[in-house]
């Protein structure tokens, strides 16, 4: 590999890596969306039970059993990974462009010596 292939890798990784973080930004925000969104209906079917004099030993057991209340939860953790997903992405691009830095290095040491 020469250092002109190694220099246009590294080109490839650090766009891939600006898409990266755009992407991060939109997958942090939805997964607000979702965590928020699942508070708030957690919380009124939390407050309809206690309404209806149900024990609280069991509410949140009946809360989590809740059919939209399950959905909202799923989104939220699928969200989530989606998130934690993307930063470890992120962190693989820029290992790589380490990587790559470091040939470029090795190669322009080689080079000088030659």
């Amino acid at each position: 590999m020469n250092p002109q292939q190694i220099i246009e890798q590294m080109e490839i990784a650090r766009q891939a890596l600006t898409r990266g973080n755009t992407q991060l930004k939109t997958l942090s925000i939805k997964k607000a969306e979702a965590e928020r969104n699942y508070r708030i209906r957690k919380a009124q079917e939390i407050l309809k039970l206690r309404t209806e004099k149900y024990p609280v030993t069991i509410i949140q057991d009946v809360v989590k059993g809740d059919k939209e209340v399950a959905e909202l939860r799923l989104k939220r953790d699928i969200a989530e990974s989606d998130y934690y997903t993307c930063i470890s992405a992120i962190e693989n691009l820029r290992l790589d462009i380490e990587i790559l830095r470091s040939k470029l290095t090795w190669l322009r040491v080689e080079l000088k010596n030659s």
